[in-house]
């Protein structure tokens, strides 16, 4: 008898426990991001790197976050600190920001750099490689780097 429940039941075990840790993963640093991005509020030109992605997030997409995040905070740290540069994380399964699906043709989770002229924006790149170089961590940082340095260039 126990063993016909273990094997009715098992798939929906199964799924359960993957739902409740991907839904543990999500939260367990203690933060739920509400953030909702909107252009700069500046007459400056300026250059906003936006990863965006999903509620319920995989290990890779986190990875792909933090490695970027690091790279941009540690290399750009002056032109953070001048308002040129700006990270931002947003979630695109709120309501509020589901509109950058179609603004940015997103079809995965992706770090995105736009080019905002007078708080207008100007132009924008979907760093797609990222997923390609996640697994090599120096040149997934090199490749963020080169690309938001070539964006920063283009700054008025």
């Amino acid at each position: 008898m126990r063993r016909i429940l273990i094997t009715r039941f098992a798939p929906a075990l199964v799924i359960a426990a993957a739902v409740l840790g991907a839904v543990y993963v999500s939260a367990k640093d203690g933060r739920v991001n509400t953030t909702v991005a909107t252009a700069p509020n500046s007459a400056e030109t300026t250059v906003v790197a936006y990863y965006f992605h999903v509620t319920v997030r995989c290990t890779t997409c986190r990875t792909i976050e933090s490695y970027s995040r690091e790279v941009i905070e540690r290399k750009f740290a002056a032109d953070m600190a001048k308002g040129r540069l700006q990270y931002r994380v947003v979630n695109v399964q709120l309501p509020e920001n589901k509109h950058f699906i179609k603004d940015y043709q997103l079809f995965t989770k992706s770090l995105v750099l736009v080019r905002f002229d007078k708080g207008r924006q100007a132009e924008y790149r979907i760093l797609n490689d990222t997923w390609e170089l996640v697994g090599d961590k120096a040149a997934m940082q090199g490749y963020v780097e080169r690309e938001v340095r070539e964006y920063l260039k283009r700054l008025t």
